[in-house]
């Protein structure tokens, strides 16, 4: 597979753009991160160019390559061959993104047979939309065994705005996908999470799905729940939510849900949906250090020559990471797995037909 992955910390945009595509020719696919400032520009600018390819761009937290990880900066891959790909847009992706249906349909449609091929997905996050992108794209890629797996676009992490970029068209309300074909081998997906259980297990008995607020576990608020459990009080309980996050618990599947705050009369608001009868579990903190490095020898195992890899890492985990003076590190350890790789950091990841949140979702291409 032909690709390049380029970046720029210039403060001239042109240089930066210049910079960070230095290299590429016609490539097929382009995906793009940097943060929210200078997005819209970037993505103009970089469609200007490529006229003919498919420009995917997303603003983030950071931006993850083998060279480290970088904040500010314009973080670009661009894919010359290698892959066979059809990409389109979701709107209105926070109330109907349905009505956009027929343009899954029509990419899934130019393939003439979708063995190793996967959809990358990238919405605008912060509007609640996750669940309603993932049922929308599932409804046509569950028939044809496409597996899925994307991101939540990010900011600095204080929940301002962000936006995604699809062919120089900036949105803060829609999902760019893409579907890829692999025609050197397999694409395997992995699921990273840093948390572990506890003791402490519950039900979801009384909730606002739409709304991802829970009122009642067991049939007792939700808040006074979680304190009880947590050995604090409601009052006290905002310093515990980032640190202690909920587990979903499908089948022998545990997804991770963020806890977002304490609402009125004791519910608890969540970065992900928590439905009806919901299995839940309060989580704690495992070592993070340990985890990545199974994780990479996972990979390294499974995939031990890599062509191409993309990441998303979680803002949480980012700012945990960045916090304890790791992320840096983070970014270059993952490319011993990885090889050339590009990651970005935003507000939630997804997997085949989950939102879940405070992960790490890898996508390795043979």
């Amino acid at each position: 597979m032909n690709f390049k992955v380029g970046k720029s910390s210039k403060n001239n945009l042109d240089e930066a753009v210049l910079e960070s595509i230095s290299g590429l020719k016609s490539p097929k696919l382009i995906l793009f991160f940097s943060g929210v400032e200078h997005f819209e520009e970037f993505s103009k600018k970089i469609s200007d160019r490529f006229k003919d390819s498919i420009i995917i761009g997303s603003t983030t937290f950071a931006g993850f390559c083998k060279e480290g990880a970088y904040k500010d900066s314009l973080l670009v891959m661009g894919i010359e061959d290698g892959i066979e790909c059809y990409a389109d847009i979701l709107e209105e992706v926070d109330r109907y993104p349905l009505k956009y249906v027929d343009r899954v349909t029509q990419c899934v449609s130019k393939f003439k047979d979708t063995t190793n091929t996967v959809c990358f997905q990238i919405s605008t996050a912060l509007i609640s939309c996750e669940e309603l992108v993932l049922s929308t794209l599932n409804s046509v890629l569950k028939e044809k065994d496409i597996p899925l797996f994307g991101g939540s676009a990010g900011d600095r992490g204080r929940a301002e705005k962000t936006m995604i970029s699809f062919n120089g068209q900036v949105y803060t309300n829609g999902c760019a996908f893409v579907m890829i074909k692999n025609l050197g081998g397999k694409i395997r997906l992995y699921r990273e999470n840093i948390y572990k259980p506890t003791k402490h297990y519950f039900t979801a008995t009384k909730v606002d799905v739409r709304n991802r607020i829970v009122y009642e576990y067991d049939n007792m608020p939700a808040a006074k729940v979680t304190a009880n459990a947590l050995n604090t009080t409601v009052q006290n309980l905002d310093k515990y939510l980032d640190s202690y996050p909920l587990g979903r618990i499908i089948g022998s599947d545990m997804y991770i849900t963020a806890n977002q705050m304490v609402t009125a009369n004791n519910g608890m608001a969540y970065h992900a949906r928590v439905y009806n009868n919901s299995k839940m579990v309060l989580l704690e903190p495992d070592d993070y250090r340990n985890v990545i490095k199974e994780t990479i020898q996972t990979v390294k195992n499974e995939v031990p020559k890599p062509s191409l890899a993309i990441m998303i890492n979680c803002l949480a985990r980012s700012m945990l990471f960045e916090n304890d003076g790791y992320l840096n590190e983070f970014a270059k350890e993952m490319s011993t797995a990885l090889g050339n790789y590009i990651g970005f950091a935003g507000y939630g990841e997804q997997l085949n037909e989950q939102h879940f949140n405070q992960t790490m979702v890898l996508a390795v291409f043979e």
